[in-house]
């Protein structure tokens, strides 16, 4: 980085679409590998792909291509990768959904909810997920950096624990912090030795 931090991320691509309201068969949300969905306050529904993601392959990835290999063999099923080019335009623009992910997605939905099958996608998107060696978020401060904190690497899971990683980051800036809460999240965890063993995949 510009401040001279070493911070393992990759980014992958996820392709997502929101349903037209529709039949009311599921109250939360469920999860397959080829399929993920969640109800709406509209009642139509989000729905991904449950095990898609592209990578585009850059310098970043060789150079981080260690810490990361045990979770890429994890979930090597559900990582496509591709030579990159503008990746870092589309991360900080709008990234496109993937077209044939899309329509693997709508089989996937006739195949497992066939009673909102015919329920039409009324916007899709491609969106940026920024990916830590073992899933879980970096919540730290940076040795060296007095008074920077940084939160990152969120893997996915950023709007699910989201609340409870803006009171730990909170909790951290007034230095009332839990340190055990702390421990799991540091940045030096990749650089002190410490086992890195992915959580569940993306």
């Amino acid at each position: 980085s510009s401040m001279g931090i070493d911070f393992p991320q990759l980014t992958v691509l996820g392709t997502v679409a929101r349903t037209a309201p529709a039949r009311g068969i599921l109250d939360g949300e469920a999860w397959c590998p080829s399929i993920a969905i969640r109800r709406r306050a509209d009642g139509g529904y989000t729905v991904a792909h449950g095990g898609s993601f592209l990578h585009a392959l850059t310098l970043d990835t060789l150079r981080q291509a260690r810490r990361f290999w045990p979770a890429f063999r994890q979930g090597h099923d559900s990582i496509r990768v591709r030579p990159g080019s503008n990746f870092e335009w589309q991360r900080m623009l709008h990234p496109q959904p993937e077209a044939p992910v899309l329509q693997q997605m709508r089989a996937a939905l006739e195949r497992c909810f066939p009673e909102i099958a015919d329920a039409g996608f009324v916007e899709t998107w491609g969106g940026m997920i920024e990916a830590s060696p073992d899933v879980l978020p970096v919540i730290s401060h940076v040795d060296g950096h007095e008074g920077f904190l940084v939160a990152s690497g969120f893997s996915g899971h950023g709007f699910g624990i989201g609340p409870g990683a803006g009171t730990l980051i909170a909790d951290m800036l007034q230095g009332v912090a839990d340190r055990g809460e702390v421990q799991s999240f540091r940045l030096q965890r990749f650089f002190d030795g410490s086992p890195i063993r992915p959580g569940p995949a993306i």
